[in-house]
């Protein structure tokens, strides 16, 4: 049958590149919204830095209430924030904040894309992001976007020069904007990025922080307002609604919004281009009247909408067939862009379903898929034909079967498959700069007569499932290695010259898979055995194997890597990482099997540690690795748990923003102090929702926050001075060297406290360049017979990298009660 049908040229198959369009909603608003949109000509583009930048509500407005192609050009992925819902930090961060974006994008509208930098943290100046991203890579980012999207007016969230965004990074992008803006209209720049696109204007939508409903606007010469937050009653919301829907997809970064209700007024004000005095799109045409010769096109368009019955949709297929025989033969690029969604529109109103699924979601390189086409004419009245086939019949599932092969590489998010530079993504396919994510790895085309009229609709191809939780989930097919290899961790420290065990796992994705597993290290590190027989009879089939390695006498670091060599010769050296939570969709990635080694000498004084986990973060396996018993405390541990057969408790960060039994607690954790522990807590911030208080046994207060945020260092390679050489934290078990203060990741530190009791010793103190040194980032106190710290050094972000003198100090703090 499946030979038939490919003999009847009933489908063809391709490998192809989907623009980064919102997943559609279905049914009739969706189909009234998509009619609404064929009959207006009309784009925006907002710019800003970091994922939560842009404001949902100008984009629901744009795009739900006034039915423009609407797009959000975020500069980074927000790779370099805190995590609010788990431990990814880096470029697992990313892919939870890229696909945050992308469902906040699915209710209000719009469209999504990205430029190659990383956030690299926060950043107090614009010179340090431009220098750091590379002021002319992210402008031709930022071209590249507006000459594909090609705008009509650009709203920047971010002020023009000399205006401060409040970020080093917000105000970069905010002052390389207009700089963007006409370096995309001078074909002699980047001609090498297409043709050069002129927008009309490009206005900087105004900060209204804090404003209430029916508080007084600030005015300014010039100043454009719109009311954005009028009601539809199509969809049932205002588009304020909406974008408190939207924007509370920002899970990661605690953004839940409220979906307010009445007058919204958003402000803006002219950067360059063309002046507008009552509306963002005065003086632009948004008929079909700016196509040349599709004046018919935009009257056939027009009545469907006219005539749009929600119960009867299908009745104004005639007309939307007619626009489409006139529109397929169109060149340029309003007609591209409309036969897509003039697509969608038939799809809509005929009721067609149609589905290409695969059997699972997991093949390896160069395999075959098995694909189940399905089509369902779901319209009693319109004549539907799958290509070579009879009229389908109403409401049943007609099915036909095909294969497609598969490429050989493994999927990878295109900005991952390259080693990143250090603030900035490399793309092996260059064509790829700007998409959110990966396109399809396969689609299908159907080829359909409806209603007399030939249509091709393209369909990627998705494995789709029951949840027993969660019903019906999909997420699309990849290519993975075909036996994975990976380490339970990213790092290890070495203590001691003494081996330790290693510990792979190998999972099958063959049918069957015998080879061996080997271990590279870097030289004078030592494993045992050389490698190992491994014989996996099934797929899905996982093992563990476990090596000795034993370090150098001396300090030395490198990289373990993983290495799976099939009988066949076939060597895998990548794993297997998912990311589920239930507001996005899953993601993978499929890391190189590498885990860097280090030997660090090292003390530990504190063997037993309790840990009152915070928001998220990976410190209790990094003092696992150190040899440490670490135990995550529950509220009912807090609230009447024997708190004294700990040598130390660890408060991880945010946990006092997230955890009101950590301040129920409050006495009977300095009392574990007083007895004799040691009590450390990590920062917390105002900046998330519950309490927020500096959490000491003596008077303590937040560094107030200022402009200039000195109450965070930022340059992890910021000088660390010693105020107190004969420190206790200093000195035992690990005496700190200012070497131990090399090779941080990211920042120093953050959410320093400003004043203290005379009680609290300061032993060092660090600053930004041209800022005034901060000694609240690490403050000590002795409680009756133990120990209280408070640091809001970052070792969350650098134990978890593996950085050695970070673990040395982090070993004399929760040491800090054992030393006499």
């Amino acid at each position: 049958m499946a030979r038939m049908f490919a003999a009847a040229a009933a489908f063809l198959l391709a490998l192809t590149h989907l623009s980064a369009q919102p997943t559609p909603r279905i049914g009739a608003a969706e189909l009234e919204d998509s009619l609404d949109r064929l009959n207006t000509l009309g784009s925006v583009l907002m710019m800003a830095a970091h994922p939560d930048d842009e404001n949902t509500s100008v984009l629901s407005y744009f795009a739900r209430g006034r039915h423009m192609r609407t797009a959000y050009l975020s500069a980074n992925r927000g790779e370099g924030g805190q995590n609010l819902i788990g431990t990814e930090q880096g470029a697992l961060l990313g892919l939870i904040r890229t696909q945050e974006l992308l469902a906040a994008r699915r209710i209000d509208g719009a469209q999504q894309f990205f430029s190659r930098a990383i956030d690299f943290g926060y950043s107090k100046f614009p010179e340090e992001a431009l220098e750091q991203w590379g002021r002319e890579r992210l402008l031709a980012d930022m071209v590249r976007v507006i000459r594909q999207y090609r705008p009509d007016v650009i709203i920047a969230r971010f002020p023009p020069p000399p205006g401060d965004g409040g970020h080093g990074q917000h105000t970069a992008v905010g002052h390389l904007g207009p700089v963007a803006f006409e370096a995309a209209a001078d074909p002699d720049q980047f001609p090498e990025l297409g043709p050069a696109w002129q927008a009309k204007r490009y206005y900087w939508n105004v900060f209204n922080f804090g404003r209430r409903p029916g508080d007084p606007l600030e005015q300014a010469p010039g100043r454009l307002t719109l009311e954005i937050g009028d009601y539809d009653p199509v969809l049932g919301k205002s588009y304020s609604e909406i974008a408190g829907e939207s924007r509370s997809m920002h899970a990661s970064q605690g953004m839940g919004a409220a979906q307010n209700k009445g007058e919204q007024k958003a402000q803006f004000d002219l950067v360059v281009g063309d002046k507008a005095t009552e509306d963002l799109f005065d003086g632009v045409n948004t008929s079909w009247a700016r196509v040349p010769g599709a004046e018919r096109v935009g009257e056939l368009l027009a009545k469907a909408r006219e005539d749009y019955n929600p119960n009867h949709p299908e009745r104004i297929l005639p007309g939307l067939l007619a626009a489409w025989k006139l529109l397929e033969p169109m060149d340029g690029f309003w007609p591209t862009e409309k036969r897509a969604e003039l697509l969608r529109a038939i799809e809509l109103a005929s009721g067609l379903w149609i589905d290409a699924k695969a059997p699972k979601w997991d093949f390896t390189p160069g395999e075959k898929v098995p694909v189940e086409l399905t089509l369902v004419n779901r319209s009693k009245s319109v004549p539907v034909q799958w290509q070579g086939g009879a009229n389908a019949p109403y409401n049943e599932p007609q099915r036909r079967k095909v294969d497609v092969q598969l490429p050989a590489a493994i999927s990878q998010p295109p900005w991952l498959i390259k080693t990143p530079g250090t603030a900035s993504y490399n793309y092996a396919d260059p064509s790829l700069i700007g998409l959110p994510e990966a396109p399809p790895l396969a689609t299908v085309q159907f080829a359909v007569v409806l209603d007399g009229v030939a249509l091709t609709f393209e369909k990627p191809v998705i494995y789709r499932w029951v949840d027993d939780a969660r019903g019906e989930r999909e997420r699309p097919i990849q290519v993975v290695p075909p036996v994975a290899v990976s380490f339970n961790r990213t790092n290890l420290i070495f203590p001691s010259a003494q081996p330790r065990t290693v510990a792979v796992r190998v999972a099958n994705n063959l049918a069957k898979a015998d080879g061996k597993l080997a271990l590279s290290a870097p030289a004078g590190w030592k494993v045992t055995p050389a490698e190992q027989a491994v014989a996996l009879e099934r797929k899905g089939q996982e093992t563990t194997v476990e090596f000795q390695v034993t370090p150098p006498a001396g300090a030395s670091g490198g990289d373990l890597e993983a290495i799976f060599t099939l009988a066949d010769g076939r060597k895998s050296s990548h794993g297997m990482h998912a990311i589920d939570y239930p507001h996005i969709p899953i993601q993978m990635i499929y890391p190189e099997a590498k885990m860097r080694v280090e030997r660090v000498d090292l003390k530990l004084l504190s063997h037993k540690i309790g840990y009152i986990m915070g928001a998220g973060d990976l410190i209790p396996e990094a003092l696992q690795e150190l040899g440490a018993d670490v135990t995550l405390l529950t509220p009912a541990d807090l609230a009447g748990g024997d708190l004294s057969k700990y040598d130390a408790i660890v408060a991880g960060v945010r946990a006092v923003n997230t955890r009101p039994d950590m301040l129920a607690a409050k006495e009977r954790l300095f009392d574990y102090a007083a007895q004799g522990g040691t009590l450390v807590v990590q920062y917390n911030t105002f900046e998330f929702r519950g309490p927020s208080v500096a959490f000491g046994p003596y008077p303590l207060e937040e560094q107030k926050r200022t402009r200039d945020r000195i109450d965070r260092i930022v340059d992890e390679n910021a000088p660390v001075k010693v105020l107190i050489e004969d420190h206790p934290l200093l000195q035992a078990p690990n005496q700190i060297h200012k070497s131990d203060f090399d090779g941080w990741v990211q920042e120093r530190g953050l959410y320093f406290m400003g004043e203290w009791d005379q009680r609290y010793t300061a032993p060092i103190e660090s600053a930004d360049a041209g800022q005034p040194e901060q000694a609240g980032g690490l403050l000590y106190a002795r409680v009756g017979k133990g120990v209280y710290i408070f640091t809001g050094y970052s070792f969350f972000r650098q134990l978890p990298a593996g950085v050695p003198g970070a673990y040395r100090l982090f070993a004399n703090i929760v040491s800090a009660g054992k030393v006499k």
